[in-house]
């Protein structure tokens, strides 16, 4: 089992939700985010950001690409280094775990 430390700003409202096929999924975190607010994934390798509302900026450390969600819209993380996501408006995404 992989484990995602998250580091939760005050701003943050998290609730923790199974997936309906949670038998043989790991369960995923939902976080809704107020416009501005910065979050941090410390070890984000393969885990998968789903924009559900709203729109969100994430980049990794060291990682000259930027990119931009938009509802419906998800990313892959293909690195290790840190990942810094901002809400560009009110924001919820799903952050599901590396598969596998």
């Amino acid at each position: 089992m992989h484990t995602v430390q998250l580091s939760l700003p005050s701003t943050l409202r998290l609730s923790r939700r199974p997936h309906p096929a949670a038998s043989s999924r790991p369960a995923t975190d939902t976080w809704v985010l107020l416009r501005g607010t910065l979050h941090r994934i410390a070890r984000p390798l393969g885990c998968r950001i789903e924009c559900i509302a709203g729109r969100a900026w994430i980049t990794h450390d060291r990682d000259p690409r930027d990119t931009v969600l938009e509802a419906g819209e998800s990313h892959t993380c293909d690195r290790p280094e840190r990942l810094i996501v901002q809400a560009l408006e009110a924001l919820t995404l799903r952050v599901l775990p590396p598969a596998g």
